[in-house]
């Protein structure tokens, strides 16, 4: 298969035009801590076993870790990934959706770890009946809140401009990483998309031949929801205008315009027309990942 290769001639000054960065960082209390080699040492083979002890319940913490990772999948639906670790490319047209998202969320964050601040110490408490020998008070911060924290932040990005600060040997290869790392940018955002897509499609087939087996499941409005939102949102998200991803959601939409899950339950024809229609699609976005050049150098922050 040749090699797909992308077009090297994108004005990165309009992608800049158009997206930028978000970071969102969050911190929640672990509420476990590694046991101590001594205990694991009684257990035996303590090279090759390590052990951890929660110091609460689970319980205590999952609302909270629910709460950033709801967050987090609403980023995501909007953004696209990004070589620098913890970053991800948000469309402009998103920026006001996502921040009024994540200002509720953040205040859903506090409101939980407001309650579990309220049932700290019963939860230690708790924990010692619970522990017995294991209990220990000094992995029970005694200021608790300062262990949780939600923020975002918008990044704006721009090419290197020369300065009197870098010499024009400095310059130019800063200049060069720079176009390096946002053509990586522009496969993982193509590679993000076609995925989602194909993920999307791959459901839809399953359903409508029933994992192979000849009987077909129910298709739900959900389904088909989740098509038409990715189709709606894919003219923003696809910042880097490719082509061929563009060709195949056309396709996607003419496939699912105007049908129903009643007329597919009820349409025997339809149904086959649609899992052939999908088939084809599905075919193509493989295609379309399997041809992205395979470079994935993910930067820290």
């Amino acid at each position: 298969m040749e090699e797909r290769t992308m077009d090297d001639s994108v004005d990165y000054q309009d992608v800049f035009q158009k997206a930028c960065l978000i970071q969102l960082s969050s911190s929640v209390w672990m509420g476990s801590k590694m046991l101590n080699p001594e205990i694991m040492e009684q257990i035996g083979q303590s090279d090759w076993l390590k052990g951890r002890k929660y110091v609460v319940s689970p319980e205590h913490l999952g609302p909270i870790k629910t709460t950033v990772h709801q967050a987090r999948n609403e980023v995501n639906r909007y953004a696209l990934p990004f070589p620098i670790t913890t970053f991800s490319l948000i469309p402009k047209e998103s920026l006001t959706p996502v921040d009024d998202a994540l200002k509720k969320y953040e205040e859903r964050f506090w409101k939980k770890v407001n309650n579990f601040v309220d049932q700290y110490d019963l939860a230690r408490e708790e924990a010692q009946t619970v522990l017995g020998d294991l209990f220990d008070e000094n992995d029970y911060p005694k200021d608790i809140s300062k262990k949780f924290n939600f923020e975002w932040r918008f990044l704006t990005l721009d090419l290197p401009r020369k300065s009197k600060i870098l010499t024009p040997e400095i310059y130019q290869r800063e200049k060069e990483k720079f176009e390096g790392m946002m053509k990586e940018t522009r496969e993982m955002a193509t590679e993000a998309l076609a995925t989602e897509l194909g993920d999307i499609v791959s459901d839809l087939i399953n359903r409508l031949n029933g994992n192979g087996n000849g009987k077909g499941k129910l298709i739900n409005s959900s389904m088909l929801n989740k098509m038409r939102d990715f189709i709606g949102a894919f003219e923003t998200r696809n910042r880097f205008d490719d082509a061929k991803l563009n060709e195949v959601v056309q396709q996607a939409n003419a496939v699912i315009q105007g049908i129903s899950p009643y007329g597919i339950k009820y349409n025997e024809a339809m149904k086959q027309r649609i899992a052939t229609a999908m088939g084809d699609i599905k075919e193509t976005v493989d295609n379309i990942v399997e041809e992205l050049p395979r470079r994935r150098i993910r930067l820290a922050a």
